[in-house]
């Protein structure tokens, strides 16, 4: 285990009109699994290979257990790394892959079959011992990849997009897997993903980039329900958050209230919090996620507002259905439960729990 801290990292390529990695600041703690998410082209991969050694920054300083690494060679950081590919070697048996590393650093022959033995039961791999990569499945190679990582017991372990070659059932069963392989082995973990619900799964904390930039970090919780802007809350969560433009006005008992028209051209007003007193007469945005927005208003001590809404698209997903509906000329994602009966075209009393609603500015597009 290990601690990590990446200070004021930054990356030009060259030739390049940009830069890469804009002054990123994380510190990690000795055990923690972090999670770097955001879409494709954020930087979120460079900056994995710019801890591993694979890349080298422009400037800044990155800082394992209090040790400048940052002009280090990959070999001496003392990192494991599991690839999206695998990078198995194919003329090698399960048990040679596993042992590979162990071997080039000259550990006895005795401690690498016990080290190889010791992995291969942790992922329930040991019957797989003498086969070959060609003939394993995606998920078995994962764990072979990952087994190769873990029998090296280095201070860090970063993984990148280790789970995006798979097919969507073995994803699970592998989010599980690395789940409790941390929970067992406490170890340092840095790991890359697109996919916001591996990041929500898996992740102690969560770093947020878009273009470069750290947009936020913090706890899956606070990532999900305190955004620091309108791009992280709308990249995490699924269906993501709806936002919803609404002109504030203060009430005839000097309350600010928000507008909204619903596809019938029917207005209605919603409560909003005394602090956006502020912006009488502006256009404010409303995020609310779509669980927040069901068909019945049983749970006490929140702020529930009924609207009447037109379904236009009804998806049911086995446990709950999702429910399309128009505000302000907007399509709003609401999640209703699996039981519940209505047809597209009905119009029906949809209640909504702005206790839980954020709220943007919508110039800056920041929380207010």
């Amino acid at each position: 285990m290990a601690t990590l801290e990446l200070n004021q990292i930054r990356k030009t390529y060259r030739n390049a009109d940009n830069e890469t990695l804009k002054g990123i600041n994380i510190s990690i703690e000795s055990g923690e699994f972090l999670i770097l998410v955001g879409p494709s082209g954020c930087g979120k991969s460079t900056l994995m290979n710019a801890i591993a050694g694979l890349e080298s920054i422009s400037s800044g300083e990155i800082v394992i257990d209090g040790v400048d690494v940052s002009n280090v060679e990959p070999k001496d950081r003392d990192i494991a790394m599991v690839f999206q590919s695998y990078a198995l070697y194919p003329n090698m048996t399960v048990r040679g892959n596993i042992a590979f590393g162990l071997e080039i650093r000259k550990m006895p022959k005795v401690k690498i079959e016990a080290e190889v033995n010791r992995v291969a039961e942790m992922l329930q791999i040991d019957h797989l011992l003498d086969r070959k990569p060609a003939q394993l499945s995606g998920g078995q190679r994962q764990r072979v990849a990952m087994g190769r990582a873990l029998a090296r017991q280095p201070k860090l372990y970063l993984f990148d997009e280790p789970l995006s070659n798979l097919d969507a059932k073995l994803r699970v069963e592998m989010r599980t897997q690395i789940k409790r392989l941390h929970q067992k082995l406490n170890t340092t973990i840095v790991y890359v993903t697109h996919d916001q619900i591996e990041a929500m799964t898996l992740a102690d904390r969560i770093a947020v980039m878009k273009d470069g930039e750290l947009q936020q970090l913090g706890t899956p919780k606070e990532i999900y329900n305190q955004p620091n802007n309108m791009f992280v809350a709308g990249f995490m969560g699924s269906p993501s958050m709806n936002f919803i433009k609404a002109r504030v006005d203060l009430g005839e008992h000097d309350n600010p209230l928000g507008q909204v028209w619903t596809a019938d051209g029917q207005a209605h007003q919603i409560n909003l919090p005394d602090r956006l007193r502020k912006f009488d007469g502006e256009t404010i945005i409303i995020g609310l996620r779509p669980e927040y927005i069901t068909e019945q208003s049983t749970e006490e001590g929140r702020t529930w507002t009924e609207i009447p809404m037109k379904i236009d698209v009804l998806e049911p997903t086995g446990p709950d259905t999702i429910a399309i509906v128009e505000i302000n000329q907007q399509h709003v994602a609401c999640r209703l439960s699996a039981e519940f009966d209505a047809k597209v075209g009905d119009m029906v009393p949809l209640y909504f729990d702005l206790s839980h609603a954020v709220f943007f500015d919508v110039k800056t597009e920041m929380r207010i």
